[in-house]
């Protein structure tokens, strides 16, 4: 399986970092983030499958259910088309459980991971069939209001920052399909306990305010990971990267300055 990667810059000869959005979202999640390290970094931004803006890639027309284990598989397959056999890793949420497996299953390739509101498990088997079921009856924009008070912290939407409710609109327009073929890959999904065999460098980042990977447990996570470091961004949930990218980027440029 390959997943859609494509170049954010032109900056050949620098260190290599790739970004992965979270489920529903696409590559213009991290647009802000990259544009800030784009001096920096040669940057690529990895899209779920399916995710992308119409194309053949659509996991609909190549498998119907898929693993994280194939999907870091598949990213790792996809950068090495695209001439590149190590680089840093940025994931948040789904694509930072890709991170944590990629660090498990192909350390080979990673110089460093920076794991952004993610968990060793998401949910049960159960409350994934139910989000399952709710994409089949009513479609990704049925998912729109709830998701929205679990990605962006009180108030960020009133504040007129256009990036929240291009996010918003993008879970709208999501392949059904291709979302319910990807949230199959969290239902399966379980690194409860086996992140002490990570050794990559890794940076844990957690949203102050995100209901479902809280600070506490990330913070347990990073314990977890030798030598691994863990940040908080104040006044943000799950998508830290759009309410607060100044913050995400000066974590990054810290962190990736060390490796």
């Amino acid at each position: 399986m390959r997943i859609a990667v494509r170049a954010f810059n032109d900056n050949s000869g620098s260190p290599v970092l790739v970004f992965g959005s979270a489920l529903g979202t696409r590559m213009t999640l991290w647009s802000s983030v990259a544009a800030r390290l784009a001096d920096d970094f040669q940057i690529y931004v990895a899209d779920l499958p399916g995710h992308t803006v119409p194309g053949p890639d659509t996991l609909a027309e190549a498998t119907p259910a898929v693993t994280i284990d194939e999907l870091a598989s598949g990213l790792v397959e996809s950068m090495v088309a695209e001439g590149v056999t190590s680089f840093a890793y940025c994931g948040v949420s789904i694509s930072g459980a890709i991170g944590l497996t990629l660090a498990r299953n192909h350390p080979e390739v990673l110089t460093g991971l920076i794991a952004c509101a993610t968990a060793e498990k998401f949910g049960t088997p159960e409350s994934w069939d139910e989000r399952i079921g709710e994409v089949q009856a009513s479609g990704t924009r049925g998912l729109v209001d709830d998701t929205a008070d679990r990605w962006f912290a009180a108030g960020f939407l009133g504040e007129d920052i256009a990036t929240g409710h291009i996010v918003l609109a993008d879970l709208a327009l999501v392949d059904d399909e291709a979302y319910i073929a990807t949230a199959s890959a969290l239902r399966t999904y379980d690194l409860t306990g086996a992140l002490t065999s990570i050794t990559t460098p890794t940076l844990f980042m957690a949203g102050a305010q995100d209901p479902g990977c809280t600070p506490e447990a990330m913070e347990a996570m990073a314990g977890q990971v030798d030598g691994s470091r863990f940040v908080t961004v104040p006044d943000s949930a799950h998508l830290l990267m759009v309410e607060h990218p100044d913050i995400v980027v000066d974590h990054i440029q810290e962190f990736c300055g060390g490796l």
